[in-house]
């Protein structure tokens, strides 16, 4: 599969604990990573995915003190989708409806069957039926842990077509594929991470970051020295202002503010969340970068338990 795509999706949340039981105990996704932000240790950065948090199939939570909600507009991800085995929405509506998660079947644009709905923060979210592969059963239910077969793909809102097109096309290998019902569809490859649609939407007013929102798009690059080519790129063709590199243990990104508005960062695929964890210790333990580690006993005390 090709290294490109989307790497991880990041959301903000308020409650670090209700937020844990939503995504690990309603989804299914492993959580892969405990640690803090880094610009903020005072506050949890989780991150949700597969069995070792590969690139495509993650979704991080920044737990914001006092956070006040968000608000949804154009310049914004107005939905995260999953993926789900072909013919598995009626189970996956019984599990919502169980854990007491609203939710409604709609069809995306491109006529894809999806089940949409909101996380505890208000974050909308889908599941769209894009794989074929069954999820196993089990004499009682159905197992969820490994039943999402990682990121679908994310909606932006956007008030008209601009350089973020190119962008997508030229540095992140993006094709468009399809336009249709004031909609644009990009693909990368068929596999996890693999999609981002473009809504146009017109003359609208800004979102506003806050509870429920992604606070940034991750995409993939396969080593340092392909991220440099994709930043000399975004730099000499489109005059994008790009961030000094962020080293965040798990993966090294830079960020910018693609044209449509939306945060964008550039995330490498490793070294990846086993690097300080075997992967069935995943998760377990509250990890910290070395800067901080002194600190710890100060943050353990700080942080609001998640168990």
């Amino acid at each position: 599969m090709s290294a490109r795509g989307l790497h991880h999706v990041t959301a903000i949340i308020g409650d670090v604990r209700r937020s844990a039981d939503f995504y690990a105990g309603v989804l299914g996704l492993k959580r892969v990573k405990k640690t803090v932000c880094y610009d903020d240790p005072g506050s949890y950065h989780v991150y949700y995915g597969d069995e070792i948090g590969n690139p495509g199939a993650v979704i991080s939570t920044l737990a914001w003190n006092c956070v006040t909600p968000g608000l949804s507009g154009v310049g914004e991800v107005v939905q995260t989708a999953f993926r789900v085995a072909s013919e598995s929405l009626d189970r996956w509506m019984d599990r919502l409806n169980c854990s007491g998660v609203p939710n409604r079947l709609d069809v995306s644009p491109f006529g894809e069957r999806m089940l949409c709905f909101i996380d505890p923060d208000g974050t909308a979210l889908s599941l769209v039926e894009s794989w074929e592969t069954q999820p196993e059963k089990t004499g009682r239910d159905f197992t969820v842990v490994g039943a999402l077969g990682g990121l679908h793909g994310v909606t932006l809102n956007v008030r008209e077509e601009d350089a973020t097109i190119d962008i997508l096309q030229q540095v992140f290998d993006f094709q468009l594929v399809s336009q249709r019902n004031g909609a644009m569809r990009f693909v990368a490859h068929d596999g996890p991470g693999g999609t981002i649609t473009l809504r146009i939407i017109g003359k609208s007013s800004r979102g506003r970051l806050g509870g429920g929102t992604i606070r940034h798009v991750a995409f993939r690059s396969r080593s340092l020295d392909d991220r440099s080519e994709m930043v000399d790129k975004l730099r000499s063709a489109y005059g994008m202002v790009v961030s000094d590199a962020i080293e965040r243990t798990y993966l090294n990104a830079v960020s910018f503010r693609a044209p449509c508005g939306v945060l964008f960062e550039i995330a490498t695929d490793g070294p990846g969340f086993t690097v300080d964890e075997a992967p069935e210790q995943l998760g377990t333990s509250l990890k910290l970068p070395a800067f901080l580690e002194a600190r710890r006993l100060e943050l353990e005390g700080v942080l609001p338990p998640m168990e």
